[in-house]
């Protein structure tokens, strides 16, 4: 009773004082603490990164795709970028890759996770998804325009007989990246709430989990007309990171339903014990089925006959993929001055029938271009289905 005693005596002295009780095992611990891309090393096939306390942390990557892109960045020396593959059923990270240049780009060092880039065009998709069901509207939705290419007026809300020369439907707004047609519904159909409740739905100015830290994408709705149509239409307001827009295409791939995605694949101790292992998880739905369905459809005309059309055939006009895999994607562009940055977007699932890999590439080109995010996202998809099939 006496050695009890002191015992109790001996715990309470060293509360006192402020000390904290000592880890006695490896299992009491957080299995990803310490985790660093940059300390994983290949080994037999796998990235894997060696703690110093025995423990082994397996990633998902898929180790010949991930050096495949990574060797594409260097070939084309791009000054920022990153390229995000999941799979888009599970949300499995197949590639992580990412590229900068310190000197001129100090605050994106970890560029596949930087919320500061301009969402772009990229934004349609959610305006899309709020007209559908929210504003009344369907893919054939027609709408006549004048401008707005590159820059949106006032006088481009308002319908003119005069100037209104050109028109298009919802579909083909998607898939051509039309301005002024998502200007005109928005401002027709979508009040802020609404613009707001979609943006924060698909993942905006929210903690993003994952296995690394994550900062919010960040999208502010003015209450200003003409400024939330340009917003509508992906010009500013909105900023995302490349994790975060590959999120976005998987939740229309995976019909509406976002799921997290996940780097490490399972964590052992130094005798092999397994202490973690990862498995698929819903973090919402974002939009209704059909509403997935039916963005997935209108996306493919981004491919055949939108802004990336050529992008996905080689200079004799060859396509880069076999005919039976069709692609649903987006584009986005976007300049920023002082310093000059041209970034340019890609998000897309594949097979666009029944997808199963979910893609986004962010370059950030220089007055000088390197290659713009389709061209360099074909020929990540190529080596996917290349090694898949």
């Amino acid at each position: 009773m006496k050695r009890l005693s002191l015992i109790l005596v001996l715990l309470i002295f060293a509360t006192c004082l402020g000390a904290t009780p000592t880890v006695n095992s490896i299992q009491d611990q957080d299995p990803l603490a310490g985790l660093s891309l940059v300390d994983a090393k290949i080994n037999n096939g796998s990235y894997i990164q060696r703690m110093s306390d025995g423990r082994s942390i397996i990633l998902t990557l898929n180790s010949e795709l991930q050096q495949f892109t990574d060797n594409l960045f260097e070939r084309y020396q791009i000054p920022a970028g990153a390229a995000v593959v999941l799979n888009s059923r599970t949300g499995r990270v197949l590639t992580f890759s990412q590229r900068f240049e310190n000197k001129r780009f100090a605050k994106m060092s970890d560029v596949a996770l930087d919320p500061t880039p301009p969402a772009a065009s990229l934004f349609k998709i959610i305006t899309t998804a709020a007209l559908l069901e929210e504003g009344e509207s369907t893919l054939k939705t027609s709408v006549c325009y004048h401008g707005g290419s590159q820059s949106l007026k006032l006088h481009n809300l308002i319908n003119s007989k005069r100037d209104d020369k050109a028109c298009a439907n919802l579909g083909t707004a998607l898939g051509r990246s039309i301005n002024a047609v998502f200007a005109k519904l928005s401002d027709r159909h979508l009040n802020r709430d609404i613009l707001k409740r979609y943006a924060e739905r698909f993942g905006f100015n929210r903690d993003l989990p994952f296995d690394l830290p994550t900062i919010p994408s960040i999208a502010q709705i003015p209450a200003d007309r003409l400024e939330r149509a340009r917003t509508s239409a992906g010009f500013w307001h909105s900023h995302l990171s490349a994790l975060h827009a590959a999120m976005i295409v998987q939740s229309i791939a995976q019909k509406g339903v976002m799921l997290r995605p996940y780097i490490v694949d399972k964590v052992l101790t130094q005798s092999g014990d397994i202490i973690y292992e990862s498995v698929p998880k819903v973090i919402s739905r974002v939009v209704k089925q059909d509403t997935a369905r039916t963005i997935l459809k209108a996306m493919q005309a981004t491919v055949k006959k939108g802004t990336a059309r050529k992008s996905f055939k080689d200079s004799k006009g060859v396509p880069l993929l076999p005919a039976n895999i069709s692609v649903a994607a987006k584009t986005g562009t976007l300049h920023g001055k002082k310093p000059y940055r041209a970034y340019s977007w890609f998000i897309a699932a594949a097979p666009a029938d029944k997808p199963e890999v979910a893609i986004a590439v962010l370059i950030i080109n220089e007055p000088k271009w390197r290659i713009k995010s389709a061209s360099f996202a074909a020929q990540i998809l190529r080596k996917y289905f290349k090694i898949t099939r």
